[in-house]
Parts: structure tokens; C-alpha cells; sequence
């Protein structure tokens, strides 16, 4: 009996089919071997000797036909594969034509796609270069922007670098002297120091640098201004008892012209006792006060004191100016007027 295998000869496995014909053969040998045990025991060995020949027969021919059933099939293999072959490349010839034609029909898609996508990318490339230069730009102009001022900055340092050594001694001595002025104005405000303001007078008059002389004006201004207060030196009295103690006075009010002009003209006395004295000779209206004002006017290096006296010689002779400090106008002026002034002041 064939088996199902040996009638597809395409699927037909040799081997396979020997080693079936082996097996069959070899249950039928013992199956044999059994009957003659069991028919007869003497027989044994010759029964077992015909059934080996018989079965080395029957190996021998299984062999013959599975040797040729092999050669069979390698035939039939080999005539496959030689008619495998054209059809496969058939197959592939068909197949690649397929797709050169689905290629050839969609390169006109494909190529509208193509470039759509290649112009949305230039676009898109375009845009973002345009945007970077743009803002390149604008760091551009501010970077400029930075370089002309500093270009400015460097510029004006350089016309101060220019300034000649000479120039800047000039201009040390300057501020040496202008602040020399202001020292000076302090003085005669606070320390009433008279030749304070003389030098400040003489600078206004004399200096060759402009600025100077405007420096002085400003300061013997502020000098002035500082002295046209009334009460610089508040309310005073002078004390009659220590100042005269062998008179019987109490009163400074009681103080004769001579006792005044002593006090008056005592350098060495208190500032607030010889302002009060030049006070107090307003009410003697005579010659001899107005010489002593005068004096006192002329010389005394106080300037309160000065201040005073030519107050008080105002008020006594008709002189009138408002700049009290102004000690040349009221000498000039009792220069020209001093005769006049005794006659009147005598009467």
C-alpha cells in the first residue's frame, strides 16, 4: 500500500518511504519468527537463518528502491528548478514594470508636491533670513548709536587733554585766589576785621584777571549786605563803675564828650563798650566828636566800630550815604565840608 506522500511524487520524501518499507519489513520478519517458534522448536535455527536471508533480501531490495526512488526525485527536483527559474525572473521583469509605470503616472504629483513643499520651505527660510537681518540690523544701529557717543565722550576728553600746563597752573591760581576772597569775606563778617576788607577792596580795584576782580565784588557785596543790620551787636550798656571808678557817675548817659573820645579811642577796650561810646557821641554835637568819628573812621580796624562812628557822624553833620563802609566818600566829603560843619556844630 502506497502511501499518501508516494502518490504526490512532488511531495514524495524518499527517505521517509524507506525507512516505512523498513519498518513493515521488519514487524512481518517478527511476526514470523514468532509463528515458527510456536509450529516448531527443533526447526528454529534453520527457520530463523531463511527468515534472516529473506529479510537481508528484503533490506536489499528496500535499498534498490529507495536509491531509485531518490534518483527519481533528484530528477524531477532538478527539472523544477530548471523551470523555476525563467518564471521567476518573469515575475520580477513584471514587477518592476509595474513599477516604473506607477512611478512614470505619479512624478507629475509627486512632482507638484515636490516643489510646493520646496517653495514653502525657501519661504519659510526667506522669511526667518530676512527677520535675522532685520534684527542684525537694529543691533547694528544701536552698536552705531553707542560708538558716536562715545566718539562725542572722547572728543571732549580730548579737548580737555588739550588744555596746556600752563593753562591749568592758570587756572590753580585762580581758585587759589578765589577761594583767598571768600576767606577774606568771612573774616570781615565774622572777625569785623577791617583790613579783611581792605584787601577785598584793593583786589576789586587792581587785580589783572577779571575774574578776580568780579570775585572781590562779590565778596565786599556780601560784606556790606552783612552790615546793614542795625543790631549786629544787640543792646549794650557800659559799665561807668569799672570802666571810671573814681567819678560819682551811675549813668553812661552822664559820660562827658572827653570821657567817651577816651573810651572811643582805646583800642584795647572791649569792641561792645567803644561801639556803645560812638553811640553816645551823637548827643554831644560838637566839633571835637565829629574829629573823633572821623578818626575813629578813618583808622579804627574794627568795623563795627567803624560802622558806628559813621552813623553816628551822620546824624550829627547832615552826611548822607547809604554805604556806611564807604569810609573815603565821608572823608572826602568832611574834607570839603569841615569848616562849615564846625561853625554849625560850635552854634
Amino acid at each position: 500500500m502506497e502511501s499518501p506522500q508516494s502518490k504526490d511524487p512532488k511531495k514524495a520524501d524518499p527517505l521517509a518511504d524507506a525507512l516505512e518499507r523498513l519498518e513493515r519489513s521488519v514487524a512481518n520478519r517478527e511476526k514470523a519468527r514468532i509463528a515458527s517458534l510456536v509450529d516448531s522448536g527443533s526447526d528454529t535455527r534453520e527457520k530463523e537463518g531463511v527468515n534472516i536471508s529473506k529479510g537481508g533480501e528484503t533490506i536489499a531490495s528496500l535499498e534498490e528502491e529507495v536509491s531509485n526512488e531518490d534518483a527519481v526525485n533528484v530528477s524531477h527536483e532538478s527539472n523544477k528548478k530548471n523551470s523555476s527559474w525563467p518564471r521567476a525572473i518573469s515575475n520580477v521583469v513584471v514587477q518592476i514594470s509595474c513599477v516604473v509605470a506607477v512611478c512614470y503616472l505619479s512624478l507629475p504629483i509627486l512632482k507638484k508636491g515636490v516643489l510646493k513643499d520646496l517653495s514653502a520651505t525657501l519661504e519659510t527660510n526667506q522669511k526667518e533670513e530676512y527677520e535675522k537681518n532685520d534684527r542684525v540690523t537694529k543691533e547694528l544701529n544701536v552698536i552705531a548709536e553707542r560708538i558716536d557717543s562715545l566718539s562725542e565722550e572722547v572728543k571732549n576728553m580730548a579737548q580737555v587733554t588739550e588744555v596746556s600746563a600752563k593753562d591749568v597752573y592758570k587756572e590753580l591760581v585762580y581758585l587759589r585766589e578765589r577761594n583767598r576772597l571768600i576767606n577774606l569775606g568771612d573774616s570781615a563778617i565774622h572777625d569785623s576785621d577791617r583790613a579783611s576788607l581792605d584787601q577785598l577792596l584793593r583786589v576789586s580795584e587792581e587785580s589783572e584777571d577779571d575774574r578776580l576782580r568780579t570775585g572781590a565784588a562779590s565778596e565786599i557785596l556780601r560784606v556790606k549786605f552783612a552790615y546793614m543790620n542795625g543790631l549786629r551787636r544787640g543792646t549794650h550798656t557800659i559799665p561807668v563803675g569799672q570802666l571810671f571808678p573814681d567819678s560819682s557817675l551811675d549813668n553812661e548817659t552822664e559820660l562827658n564828650t572827653d570821657q567817651l573820645i577816651e573810651l572811643l579811642d582805646n583800642a584795647e577796650a572791649k569792641v561792645d563798650n567803644r561801639v556803645r561810646a560812638a553811640y553816645l557821641l551823637a548827643d554831644k554835637r560838637n566839633s571835637k566828636a565829629a574829629d573823633a568819628l572821623v578818626k575813629a573812621v578813618q583808622t579804627d580796624s574794627n568795623l563795627d566800630v567803624v560802622r558806628e562812628a559813621a552813623m553816628t557822624f551822620s546824624e550829627m553833620t547832615g552826611f548822607k550815604n547809604e554805604d556806611l563802609l564807604n569810609t573815603n566818600i565821608l572823608l572826602q566829603w568832611w574834607k570839603n565840608n569841615s569848616d562849615e560843619v564846625r561853625i554849625m556844630l560850635s552854634n
